[in-house]
């Protein structure tokens, strides 16, 4: 099956997000970069509403050629991404979903395991740090509400283990 064509409207965003990304590599200074993300949505917005075809794809072209004369010659790349330092880096220690099905079992005290250690971490930032630092937590399937108002007991624990645990105490 043939890959579908892309259209007008596409080209331009992936232009656009192109040009951001190479901005993000010349400018180190977040507020230097932001300045010129302006000027640039700038000079986006001023031909967006363009009903000419012709003309906008002319405006296209000329903004391509414009970005391949003006790109970073080593922009960066995020490393997870095509042409990153570490892209499929982890792939050969990937587990099949053939296997995972064989052994469910053993994936699944894997996760209680995770969980655990998981919890074990919050509570040490808890006692350590207070319950102030805990918005700042980011990543995690526990809530913070439900962290922030709940006792932790030994209660607790099995509850936060069972994902259909939900937290009816205000604080």
């Amino acid at each position: 099956m043939a890959a579908a064509y892309l259209t007008h409207h596409q080209k331009v965003l992936r232009l656009y997000k192109k040009s951001l990304r190479h901005i993000e590599s010349w400018c180190i200074f977040r507020d230097k970069y932001s300045f010129y993300a302006c000027l640039l949505r700038a000079r986006f917005d001023e031909n967006k509403h363009e009903k000419d075809m012709m003309k906008a794809t002319m405006m296209l072209k000329a903004g391509e050629e414009e970005f391949w004369a003006n790109q970073h010659p080593q922009p960066y790349l995020f490393p997870d991404s095509p042409g990153g330092t570490s892209y499929e880096r982890y792939e050969c220690y990937k587990v099949s979903d053939k296997v995972k099905c064989t052994y469910q079992y053993f994936y699944h005290l894997e996760e209680k395991e995770k969980k655990k250690k998981l919890l074990w971490s919050f509570l040490f930032i808890v006692q350590n740090f207070g319950r102030k630092t805990l918005p700042y937590i980011s990543g995690t399937r526990f809530s913070l509400v439900h962290l922030c108002c709940c006792t932790f007991t030994s209660h607790y624990f099995k509850e936060a283990m069972n994902p259909k645990c939900f937290c009816t105490r205000a604080e």
